[in-house]
């Protein structure tokens, strides 16, 4: 070896990657103000390999002039809120260039595209440009519909994109007895391709990996060291601050907050804080929506293990009384009762609801907490 430094600029953004997973390590998965017990630190440690999966697929293997889709989230992959009904992708674009999606409605109750732009951060909560859902799509008789994104107007199905666009994302929400993301039967036929031919990827050079090494060192910061203290107090007005009690459901259709989350949803949320014995207790009546379900998170905004635990249930797997009421109930322990959510050892989590296109306001779910052997 001449000592000489080959590939340089990524060398210097690979170190930057480095410093960035040691600071999550040092300033997140050991924080003693973020995590109460050993659990949330495993954890801890679990969800940044999580998001490095994500970032290789989004971020190191994206290319907005070939753009693909990808999965974002599976029971292996978990991170900003994963749902075991749902199945997501995602595409890198421009806002400047145009594209044409082809997919399929087979099963899913719902079906959106929504265009962000970047998020300042380097996360994926930048702001909604534009959106359309499956109302708003000519799908013909057998399910199969295109969709057309581009700064100019377009013929049929359209998207128009801002210059600033930067992802796509399209989810798929399944009403079904057994969650999407456990059936193998679920699938989703989409595809992503340029309306202009850019021809064969140029051979990747040094400068261009380190432009994406540094988006994913971007992204792991965001969506870990970037979060919020787990209890902390709230961001958006739809989350509880008080423990074991959820928020009034809200949209993100109601204001200009720069986020995520699906215009068309009313989300819900706060924490359970249970000693062991303790059950937190939901009450209320279910709307009439497109969708709606309740699931649990750990600390990290991770669904708990949902192949081997129920943490999570759909309107279609909640049991009603004659009346249509609910009633669900989070424990460590079985209580042997319909709807037991099962916190599978964490003592504190997040307790997160999604009313799908409502055709009313969603009450609030009321909460309290009692001795599991009160039940």
């Amino acid at each position: 070896m001449d000592g000489t430094t080959r590939a340089p600029k990524s060398t210097s953004a690979f170190d930057g990657l480095l410093a960035a997973l040691a600071d999550n390590r040092d300033q997140y998965a050991q924080s003693a103000e973020r995590h109460r017990d050993e659990l949330e630190v495993v954890e801890a440690f679990q969800y940044v390999s999580h998001l490095l999966s994500e970032a290789n697929d989004l971020l190191l293997e994206g290319d907005p002039e070939r753009p693909r889709f990808s999965s974002m989230v599976s029971p292996a992959r978990k991170y900003l809120g994963d749902n075991p009904d749902a199945t997501y992708y995602q595409a890198l674009i421009r806002g400047d260039r145009s594209y044409r999606v082809t997919g399929r409605r087979d099963r899913q109750c719902y079906i959106s595209f929504t265009v962000h732009g970047p998020d300042p951060a380097g996360g994926i909560n930048g702001p909604v440009l534009a959106d359309i859902n499956d109302d708003g799509l000519d799908i013909a008789a057998n399910g199969s519909f295109e969709l057309v994104l581009s700064p100019e107007k377009h013929e049929g199905n359209w998207i128009e994109l801002a210059p600033t666009a930067r992802y796509l994302i399209m989810r798929n929400y399944f009403l079904l007895e057994h969650s999407a993301q456990l059936d193998p039967a679920v699938g989703v036929r989409i595809a992503i391709e340029p309306l202009d031919e850019p021809g064969p990827a140029p051979t990747l050079d040094d400068p261009t990996l380190a432009a994406r090494l540094d988006d994913v060192t971007a992204f792991v910061r965001a969506t870990k060291l970037g979060m919020r203290v787990f209890g902390g107090p709230a961001t958006v007005p739809f989350v509880s601050d008080v423990p074991n009690t959820v928020g009034t459901p809200w949209s993100f259709r109601n204001a200009g907050v720069d986020a995520a989350g699906a215009v068309d949803i009313y989300y819900s949320s706060g924490t359970f804080d249970l000693a062991p014995g303790e059950a937190m207790v939901m009450e209320g009546t279910l709307p009439a929506s497109r969708f709606t379900n309740v699931v649990l998170w750990n600390v990290h905004m991770q669904t708990l293990e949902y192949r081997s635990r129920r943490c999570s249930l759909n309107a279609a797997q909640i049991a009603t009384e004659a009346d249509g009421t609910y009633r669900i109930i989070i424990s460590d322990t079985d209580p042997g009762l319909p709807n037991w959510l099962d916190t599978g050892g964490h003592r504190r989590g997040t307790v997160f609801w999604r009313f799908l296109l409502p055709e009313t306001q969603p009450e609030t779910p009321r909460c309290r907490v009692v001795p599991v052997t009160d039940l």
